[in-house]
């Protein structure tokens, strides 16, 4: 029991409920939703952020440095971490990667037209948020700069500070002020109503599907604005609601005692939510909703093809997945029962015991046993086939069409797709994370180092490259010969080339090369010399080597270079 709470302030616009006593577990162990839906969620969201921003991750020596903070949603969190795609705070961009230096400067790759070049230069951003087709980037001061398509919320981002989060659409952004107040923004030429934001203030969160957005205040009374059709009118009146879910088209919110109240398109669960009360969670893939109560018993509705009937009866069950099409349900003891579109993932989930986490492509799933051994089913093309078949993995990342399974050690197999990441993955190990877009993946090793793979024109490849100005050099024995080296991007830190010459056929150096190089941020786009020296010897041969070169730092240590092949001149037969 909590006493004297009485509606203060926890979280910026979060607050207790009014009432001046409240159980936060009650005698069969379950949770009051002022905890599970404000308390916790906000204290948790403060905690993560101030990691991100201050220390980064804690290593064994103490806190690091975080190299690179990627856009606040990627394809592969909004999939697999918010308990159905269209749940996501802000939808990902599905064509561009846009991430974040520890000075606050922003690094973008990816189709240029959704945002993978123009960013804004600058330091001094702390947050990226997307939308399907843009980015729009936070400052401290809560000002905000938007690049990308104009159609996706590229432009026209509003003026002046104060912002302290950005939600969005599939191509709409909203942002909301400390005080509670929001403005929306959007260009494209049939209009939805997604820039008609509620005037006032107060609001604490917002909600959105593809096509409309849904606002709640500390009070639980919501407001909603888009396309009407798509839940952007008829919200519910009165107040108490805690929490709201999406379909594509439909939202669905939660009252305290566990009540339901949907509306939007009657195809993507807007109507025909249950009555009743207990519910603690609802779940969603495209077209259809899935609310889970604290017995673990499950109701379904929406599209049919989509998961929004059949599903099993029975208690038990702890969580819910979802591929587009799909559901699957997992239970305590691991064992995983799927329903929906039999070709997407809703039928042939494995049997027994052990499961504890699914991932999920646009419609496939792939579950993790605690062994890290990984199981995978549904459609092919989207990787519910040709999972690895060994053990030791510990999370699965997706992209629409393709998984990616990272190890303890860092390495990394990938499957499905191969156009959108399904091969191709970085051999090696020491890679600590995965972030992706709809075509693409990009994994991040602890020295800052980033490597993509999957579609080049979104995203499969980043913009670090180094550029050489010669591969074949010739240079006379004592004398020199010269080529040049320059980074084609800014580093995010000191990047060091190193040069080691290999004589080919000589027990001996035929030839001396500067040993070492290093790009700062300062100087990363100056051309630095690299001087070949031909070393004397008393024979009448020509001789040659091969310049090695090895890049570490800023971001760089996956860039390869050519081998520079030089000839030295023998010079004793003239003199």
């Amino acid at each position: 029991c909590h006493q004297n709470s009485n509606n203060t302030e926890i979280a910026p616009n979060v607050n207790w409920p009014k009432s001046r006593f409240f159980v936060h577990v009650d005698e069969q162990g379950v949770l009051s939703s002022a905890l599970t839906e404000q308390f916790l969620p906000a204290r948790a969201a403060l905690l993560k952020d101030y990691l991100q921003k201050t220390t980064g991750t804690t290593g064994p020596t103490g806190p690091t440095v975080e190299k690179w903070r990627f856009a606040e949603m990627d394809f592969s969190s909004a999939r697999n971490d918010f308990d159905g795609f269209n749940n996501a705070p802000s939808y990902s961009n599905h064509h561009a990667f846009a991430a974040l230096k520890a000075d606050g400067s922003i690094t973008a790759w990816g189709s240029s037209e959704y945002g993978g070049s123009n960013a804004p230069t600058g330091t001094g951003y702390t947050k990226i948020y997307s939308t399907l087709g843009a980015f729009a980037a936070l400052k401290a001061d809560g000002s905000i700069t938007a690049w990308g398509s104009s159609g996706y919320g590229g432009s026209n981002a509003p003026t002046g500070t104060g912002y302290t989060k950005i939600y969005s659409t599939w191509n709409a952004f909203a942002a909301l002020k400390a005080d509670g107040s929001i403005t929306a923004w959007w260009v494209r030429s049939k209009s939805r109503g997604l820039a008609n934001a509620p005037t006032g203030t107060g609001y604490t969160k917002i909600y959105s599907n593809h096509y409309a957005f849904a606002a709640l205040k500390a009070d639980g009374s919501i407001t909603a604005w888009g396309e009407s059709d798509s839940g952007g009118s008829n919200a519910p009146t009165g107040t108490g609601y805690t929490k709201i879910y999406s379909t594509e088209r439909a939202f669905a919110t939660l009252k305290a005692d566990g009540s339901i109240t949907a509306w939007g398109d009657s195809d993507f669960g807007g109507s025909n939510a249950p009555t009743g009360t207990g519910y603690t969670k609802i779940y969603s893939t495209g077209d259809a909703f899935a609310a889970l109560k604290a017995d673990g018993s499950i109701t379904a509705w929406g599209g049919s093809d989509f998961g929004g009937s059949n599903a099993p009866a029975g208690t038990g069950y702890t969580k819910i997945y979802s591929t587009y099409y799909a559901f699957a349900a997992l239970k305590a003891d691991g064992s995983i029962t799927a329903w929906g579109n039999s070709d997407y993932g809703g039928s042939n989930a494995p049997t027994g015991t052990g499961y504890t986490k699914i991932y999920s492509t646009g419609n496939a799933f792939a579950a993790l046993k605690a062994d890290g051994s990984i199981t995978a089913w549904g459609s092919s093309e989207y990787g519910g086939s040709n999972a690895p078949t060994d053990t030791g993995y510990t999370k699965i990342y997706s992209t629409g069409y393709a998984f990616a399974a990272l190890k303890a050690d860092g390495s990394i197999t990938a499957w499905g797709d191969s156009d959108y990441g399904g091969s191709n993955a970085p051999t090696g190990t020491g890679y600590t994370k995965i972030y992706s877009t709809y075509d693409s993946f990009a994994a991040l090793k602890a020295d800052g180092s980033i490597t993509a793979w999957g579609s080049s024109k979104y995203g499969g490849t980043t913009d670090f490259g180094i550029t050489q100005s010669a591969t074949t050099l010739s240079v006379d024995e004592d004398s020199t010969n010269t080529y040049t080296i320059v980074l084609d991007k800014q580093p995010i830190g000191d990047v060091t080339v190193s040069m080691l010459s290999d004589s080919i056929g000589s027990s001996t150096s035929v030839a001396t090369v500067t040993p070492s190089l290093t790009f700062t941020n300062g100087n990363w786009n100056t051309p630095q010399t690299v001087t070949v020296t031909g070393v004397k010897d008393n024979d009448k041969n020509n001789e040659q080597t091969v310049i090695i070169h090895s890049v570490t730092g800023g971001g760089y240590g996956n860039v390869s270079m050519s081998n520079v092949v030089v000839d030295v001149i023998d010079t004793t037969a003239y003199n």
